[in-house]
Formats: C-alpha cells, sequence, structure tokens
C-alpha cells in the first residue's frame, strides 16, 4: 500500500458526529480497495469496492471519491 485516503463523514441526519468513513487503500499504479462504513443509529453497514488503474467499475460516493484522491494525491503527487 502505497496510497492512503481517509474521508470522514455524517451519513444520516439523526445521528451525531462524523463517524462513517470511507478508506481507501492503493499501490503505486491505482490498484486496491475503497472500504466505506456508514454509521447509523440501529446498524452500520460496510461496503468494498475494487479499484484498477485509479478507477472502479463500482460506482463510488462522494466521499469514496475524495478519499481514493486523497490516496493518489499521497502516490502521484498534486495534479
Amino acid at each position: 500500500v502505497q496510497g492512503v485516503g481517509l474521508v470522514r463523514f455524517r451519513a444520516f441526519q439523526d445521528t451525531g458526529g462524523d463517524q462513517s468513513f470511507a478508506l481507501a487503500l492503493a499501490d503505486g499504479e491505482g490498484n486496491g480497495v475503497v472500504v466505506s462504513a456508514l454509521y447509523g443509529r440501529g446498524a452500520t453497514r460496510i461496503y468494498a469496492k475494487p479499484v484498477e488503474g485509479w478507477l472502479s467499475p463500482k460506482p463510488l460516493s462522494e466521499e469514496e471519491e475524495a478519499a481514493l484522491g486523497e490516496a493518489r494525491q499521497a502516490v502521484v503527487g498534486p495534479d
């Protein structure tokens, strides 16, 4: 793992704090995974999406895109 990006956010209005997160882990070629946890009062849901060449075949949320962008900046630097 060469690039790591983490974005914390509030997924639901009825929960306090930024307890949900999106975590991107990638190698130097942009291959890896984005893991997201959505915290709610009744349950926490966890999702994992593959990444190849800085792109995912699965739709990414705004927070997941931001985490992947942070991971990419850690590897290749700012645009």
